[in-house]
């Protein structure tokens, strides 16, 4: 499996080391790259967000062949259905990422060095979670599980960057370390 790792518009501080990080996490080929925000009317002007569902729809066309995986990540904060904002979404082949929400100073923190360190952990496990999702796990409900659904950044910090043991047996081979 390749797992491919874009940065969608703005740049991301520290984006190689996130990737890194996650690529520690799966046995796959790990490949990424930036790339443009697409044409996309998935912007909600009214609600400043974009609708994750018509925007992964939209980002679909960079998605890898059948067998590989690709993670969109985007600066900017989602929203899907009913709920007032999501962290991410995933399809079977493709799953899109939002750090707007994951990122403390979202929520005024000013210490930068703990915000960096914060972040890039709440990155690194939503990331798993929403690739757990791409290889066929659902929300698991042990809380601290990575798997856990997350209804706010709280739910986040709680959980582990880890999958549980009966997440990892459902798992379609040996694909996690």
């Amino acid at each position: 499996m390749i797992l491919s790792v874009f940065l969608v518009g703005r740049s991301l501080p520290g984006f190689g080391n996130l990737v890194s990080a996650i690529s520690r996490k799966f046995r796959a080929r790990v490949q990424y790259a930036m790339i443009d925000m697409p044409a996309t009317r998935s912007f909600n002007k009214k609600r400043e967000q974009f609708n994750a569902e018509k925007l992964l729809r939209d980002l679909f066309r960079f998605a890898p062949p059948p067998g590989d995986k690709a993670v969109y990540i985007i600066r900017d904060d989602m929203y899907a259905g009913k709920l007032s904002f999501v962290f991410g979404l995933a399809a079977e082949r493709a799953c899109i990422l939002s750090t707007a929400r994951l990122d403390p100073r979202f929520y005024g923190e000013k210490d930068m060095e703990k915000a960096r360190e914060l972040f890039k952990e709440r990155v690194i496990k939503e990331a798993v979670h929403e690739i757990g999702h791409m290889v066929g796990l659902f929300h698991c409900p042990d809380r601290k599980c990575v798997m856990a659904f997350s209804n706010s950044v709280e739910d986040v910090d709680f959980k582990e960057k880890e999958l549980c043991k009966n997440c990892r047996k459902s798992l379609p081979g040996d694909i996690i370390e």
